[in-house]
């Protein structure tokens, strides 16, 4: 696995990102619609004079917005690519299986973090205007905003990409969405267990943190089992 194919590969999908407003417009306007249905319980607790607790609204909507914004985005890279074709150009290249694949994640991984990391500092913006006592664990939001959700993001693209490159269409768009469903089911759980037990918001990123390592290493050994005929016959006539 060479890195300079990687990064030859991520920046051809930054470009492609950058380029295709649609979908960024689409991933935009669904981080905002997150962003304000979170900050929804929030202003309760200020106009009651209450100090404004960020800490796990941080941490999920953070989580939300890359994992929703990466789902999104694979569309454009993974998918749409093996509809158009252009994925048999890239498979005619020196390129790895293993760098194109992992070039892609990161392409789509880059742009979902810089959302997450916006949501979360729109929230924290709000917040602020709406109340000036707020509270935030900053180590822990700072461990999770550089460690957890940057490797949670794109274990869940790395997963969603090696499906959309080694299955089917028709099954592509069904593993695509049960992986994302499964993934959000998760995060709500999680939510719900904070919310039940705010001192369990420690324990609750540190199992995040141990999820997002798992899945990451399951999606890079899955991704030694692309070949070229897989994938070439899973592109539609």
């Amino acid at each position: 696995m060479n890195m300079d194919h990687i990064k030859i590969v991520a920046r051809k999908e930054l470009r492609e990102i950058a380029t295709n407003k649609g979908t960024l417009v689409t991933a935009v306007v669904f981080s905002s619609f997150f962003l304000f249905t979170n900050i929804a319980p929030l202003m309760s607790a200020a106009e009651q004079g209450d100090a404004v607790p960020l800490g796990w609204p941080i941490i999920y909507l953070s989580l939300f917005v890359g994992t929703f914004s990466g789902f999104v985005l694979c569309g454009t890279v993974f998918f749409r690519e093996k509809q158009s074709g252009v994925i048999e150009t890239l498979l005619c290249t020196p390129l790895s299986l293993r760098s194109i694949w992992l070039g892609k994640v990161l392409g789509v991984a880059i742009p979902s973090y810089l959302l997450s990391l916006m949501s979360a500092g729109a929230l924290v913006a709000l917040s602020v205007v709406m109340s000036p006592q707020v509270t935030v664990p900053v180590l822990l939001v700072a461990l999770h905003l550089a460690v957890v959700a940057p490797l949670f993001i794109t274990s869940a693209i790395g997963l969603v990409g090696y499906v959309q490159l080694a299955k089917g269409m028709r099954e592509n768009r069904l593993i695509s969405m049960g992986v994302f469903v499964v993934l959000i089911m998760g995060l709500s759980i999680s939510s719900g267990a904070v919310q039940a037990d705010a001192s369990l918001v420690t324990q609750v990123v540190l199992v995040l943190l141990g999820v997002a390592a798992v899945l990451f290493s399951i999606s890079f050994r899955m991704s030694r089992t692309l070949d070229k005929e897989k994938i070439v016959t899973t592109i539609p006539d």
